[in-house]
């Protein structure tokens, strides 16, 4: 089980091999490397060259003795009524796929999209994506996702956002080419229709990796855990009930970017604190201290 955390918040800090760097410095042995286009990484998966990049960063993640456990993919995966992004999307999201087999991750998270319906996400987003999944080995987290209209206090229902619809779009593709990413927080976001718990109850054995951050309850802040006001304790149990083999993943990206550079190994170190903590708690051993102080 890795310890692992995304790397795009990192990346005032420097490249990508410094960010690995970095964390290795800190305690984890893995990171989520992301290929979300949004300006804050050192993404490079619309580039001409990016399968010599992604080869090159994966000779230094295995010299560093690092692993990047999983990968995240271009966001939004699509919009309704938009085909000239949609296609554009799918060949990004495709070589996204490429990638991550290439820097030996096991899972690529791609989100459905939002508007639409668990059979349209089948047909209009996975289906597309499976022949990439395939023939590079690389198993598809499809993520529960978040709305909120204008003007509301909290969320409503979106894709994945129940335990009903999440296992209604998994039901509609391959088993073993899909699986579920479950991101906490998210989760957590009252008017969503779930819970944390719930969640990892209905899910079982296709939860393949996790999401872990912390909130309000009401806001998708991405802070770390034990932070605010999310019960990780319950979730803790929750996982341990389902025998949760996957990784520990940390995606609060909200930390690191309100710090000064200099504050950045600090913040990791934290972070990885956080993260080994949660590894040692969903230990088989977590369940003799349990019975001990109990």
């Amino acid at each position: 089980m890795y310890i692992s955390t995304e790397i795009g918040s990192y990346y005032r800090y420097g490249d990508n091999k410094q960010v690995i760097k970095m964390l290795k410095n800190a305690g984890f042995d893995a990171c989520d490397f992301s290929m979300m286009l949004n300006g804050r990484n050192d993404a490079f998966v619309d580039k001409y060259d990016y399968a010599s990049r992604a080869r090159e960063l994966r000779k230094f993640v295995d010299g560093e003795g690092m692993a990047i456990n999983q990968t995240h993919s271009p966001f939004p995966s699509a919009r309704p009524g938009d085909e000239d992004y949609n296609g554009k999307e799918l060949k990004l999201i495709s070589r996204a796929i490429e990638v991550s087999g290439i820097l030996g991750a096991k899972v690529c998270v791609v989100h459905p999209c939002n508007f639409y319906t668990a059979e349209q996400n089948a047909e209009l987003v996975y289906a597309p994506i499976t022949p990439a999944a395939k023939d590079c080995g690389v198993k598809i987290g499809v993520e529960n996702m978040w709305n909120r209209k204008d003007g509301d206090e909290y969320a409503s229902p979106a894709a994945c956002s129940s335990p009903t619809d999440f296992m209604k779009h998994l039901s509609l593709l391959d088993e073993e080419t899909f699986g579920a990413c479950l991101d906490i927080g998210h989760a957590e976001m009252r008017g969503t229709g779930a819970t944390a718990v719930s969640m990892i109850e209905t899910l079982d054995k296709r939860l393949i990796a996790l999401h872990l951050h912390d909130n309000d309850l009401v806001r998708d802040l991405h802070m770390m855990p034990f932070s605010y006001s999310i019960n990780f304790e319950e979730i803790i149990i929750a996982l341990k009930k389902i025998g949760y083999v996957g990784d520990v993943t940390l995606e609060a990206d909200s930390v690191a970017p309100r710090l000064p550079i200099e504050l950045y190994p600090s913040a990791a170190r934290y972070a990885a604190d956080v993260a080994k903590y949660l590894r040692s708690r969903l230990s088989p051993r977590d369940d003799a201290a349990v019975e001990k102080n109990s």
